[in-house]
């Protein structure tokens, strides 16, 4: 198995193997794009642990900044070229029960180890040692997958929800266009909400700050309790500043913001 395995990769960087694949889709074109995908991800402060994890903790949704115009551009550019007949889309087909346990897991494993594959790329790039385990994790998987996979599984629960191949363009036979301006005023409308719910956690941590404040001062403005005071009215103010001290630890807790 392993002299199976080393002759694949002596026969997948073999310069024939490099030379047959030239063209749109070769490997230097792949390296070209790649290295392009990688500046727009380090420069956009997202291939950082805190950042993609606190889009799960709904905390910081620079991933969302950045993504959303993305697809924007990428969708208008791939149909423009596909008008202009530079390039030809090949769609996957849909199997629905697949699909949405692979897309389960792997958001499980993006939420845990704070990293995608193309985050993690970037912050190994970068030097985060924390990427370590996910890019391993991702070479391990795609190798058993690759050695393990049988044709047989064709037609086990991989073949559940099949759709039929097509975009949704051509399922509803309509102008493409549409749906991308569509998409357009949708995913406009939803960067609007998400700025929106930035002012608001904005505004929830000034207040928060402000009640500190104030609570802050209370404390040392507050008189000394006198000697003749009962137990019980100890207890109470006690209690009550006890109360007071886990609220302001529990709002800490809630609108911490991540370490950088």
């Amino acid at each position: 198995m392993l002299h199976e395995l080393m002759t694949r990769l002596a026969d997948t960087f073999d310069p024939g193997t490099i030379e047959a694949v030239k063209g749109p889709v070769s490997l230097y074109g792949g390296l070209i794009l790649g290295l392009i995908f990688g500046v727009v991800l380090q420069k956009g402060k997202i291939c950082k642990y805190d950042v993609v994890s606190g889009l799960f903790r709904l905390q910081d949704f620079t991933v969302f900044r950045l993504g959303v115009p993305l697809l924007i551009v990428s969708m208008v550019l791939i149909y423009f070229l596909k008008g202009m007949g530079i390039m030809e889309l090949h769609i996957p087909k849909t199997v629905i029960v697949p699909q949405i346990i692979g897309g389960l897991m792997f958001g499980s494993a993006i939420a845990i180890l704070g990293y995608c594959p193309g985050t993690a790329a970037g912050a190994l790039g970068e030097g985060s040692l924390d990427a370590i385990p996910s890019v391993l994790g991702m070479i391990v998987g795609a190798v058993i997958y690759a050695e393990f996979f049988h044709v047989d599984w064709s037609n086990t629960f991989l073949t559940w929800g099949t759709l039929s191949r097509g975009s949704f363009a051509e399922i509803l036979r309509i102008n493409p266009w549409y749906l991308i301006v569509l998409f357009i005023l949708m995913a406009t409308m939803f960067l609007m909400m998400v700025t929106m719910f930035d002012w608001f956690l904005i505004f929830l941590k000034k207040t928060l700050n402000r009640f500190h404040d104030l609570t802050d001062t209370l404390d040392e403005k507050r008189p000394t309790a006198p000697e003749n005071i009962s137990e019980d009215t100890k207890a109470i103010s006690a209690s009550t500043r006890n109360t007071v001290s886990k609220l302001k630890k529990n709002l800490n807790d809630i609108f911490k913001s991540p370490s950088k």
